[in-house]
């Protein structure tokens, strides 16, 4: 008899140990997935390589530089299919320096490279930015240091937009189409 009743007091241990070890997990839920993020090998000690904005030799116009600088995303969520970008100088004024949009997602990393405004015309869609031409518009400061705030976007759906887009238009699109968004920023001065 006392081995019986031994035996149901380690099951009735046992069973509550179990029953807390369960709720615990169920309340803790899965493990949260890496957040996305963005870097760029052309930023480096936080400020953007020369040859990305006035001091570079590519332009367009002749004073607009045009060489935009590589990006890479990491862990972009599951069932994004594009991805969007903005880049703006908060100190500037806001002033927009460049839009893409539809930039197609493969895997959960995604390489942006060096110059894709230029070299990936057929693969993106490209806004106007504030300089009034299409693609990137790199930084020039009329004076002191400036930063650029480069946001992307991990889309759920590919956004509806004609080359030469504005920024009010893309933020029109973007609600409820974004996944995850990311953020990496480069100073730049005259």
């Amino acid at each position: 008899m006392k081995r019986i009743i031994l035996c149901v007091l380690v099951i009735l241990v046992m069973m509550t140990g179990l029953a807390a070890l369960l709720e615990s997990a169920a309340a803790t839920g899965p493990a949260p997935l890496a957040e996305m993020t963005v870097t760029s090998a052309a930023i480096i000690d936080g400020a953007l390589g020369l040859p990305y904005g006035a001091k570079g030799e590519q332009f367009v116009e002749e004073f607009i530089p045009s060489l935009s600088p590589p990006l890479t995303v990491c862990d972009i969520p599951e069932g994004a299919i594009a991805l969007a970008i903005t880049m703006i100088d908060p100190d500037g004024g806001d002033w927009i320096h460049w839009l893409a949009a539809n930039i197609p997602v493969e895997d959960a990393t995604c390489e942006i490279p060096g110059n894709a405004s230029i070299d990936w015309p057929e693969n993106i869609i490209q806004g106007v930015n504030d300089f009034g031409t299409l693609g990137y518009g790199g930084p020039t400061p009329p004076s002191g240091v400036h930063r650029y705030v480069f946001t992307v976007y991990a889309l759920s759906e590919a956004l509806d937009l004609k080359t030469g887009f504005t920024l009010s238009e893309m933020q029109a699109l973007l609600t409820e189409k974004v996944l995850a968004e990311a953020v990496v920023t480069g100073t730049y001065s005259r």
